[in-house]
């Protein structure tokens, strides 16, 4: 055999030699990953078994939550009437819209500023001061018959 060929024949051999090594190394590390996925596999099916009970609570938690929000929002809608999507809508902004959809009522959603009149006269009524002028829109001073302010009492 002449020189050159022996030396193709052995360059080839080395190439060869090289990417079986290069494999065999790559097996090994994924069998090391396979292994480690097992034992991750195991601790996550833990994890599931003992967060199964969880479902359960958070539902009744979630339908006790809607109760509540539907008896405050039922008592909006007596207090307020047609201003109860304002007022939703003025804590909340954009669902002044889902509470009419809950409900079934309809109209215009007018969102209430700082100076709700109907609520200030229904304040003034509950304090016992007399109904501001309309004409003078400064803030009356309420007091108790004690002289306090009501968040002093």
């Amino acid at each position: 055999m002449e020189l050159p060929v022996a030396i193709i024949i052995l360059l080839i051999t080395l190439v060869i030699l090289a990417l079986a090594l290069y494999l065999l190394a790559t097996i090994k590390e994924l069998i090391g990953i396979n292994a480690g996925l097992s034992q991750v596999l195991d601790g996550v099916g833990e994890v599931v078994t003992k967060t199964a009970p969880v479902n359960g609570v958070l539902d009744a938690i979630n339908t006790t939550l809607v109760a509540g929000r539907d008896l405050l929002e039922g008592l909006a809608l007596k207090k307020t009437g047609s201003d109860a999507a304002g007022l939703v809508e003025s804590c909340f902004p954009g669902e002044g819209q889902r509470f009419q959809q809950r409900v079934g009522v309809r109209g215009p959603i007018v969102a209430i500023g700082e100076d709700y009149a109907r609520g200030a006269a229904t304040l003034n009524a509950l304090l016992g001061a007399p109904p501001a002028a309309a004409a003078a829109p400064a803030p009356v001073e309420r007091t108790s018959a004690k002289g306090l302010r009501p968040w002093e009492r």
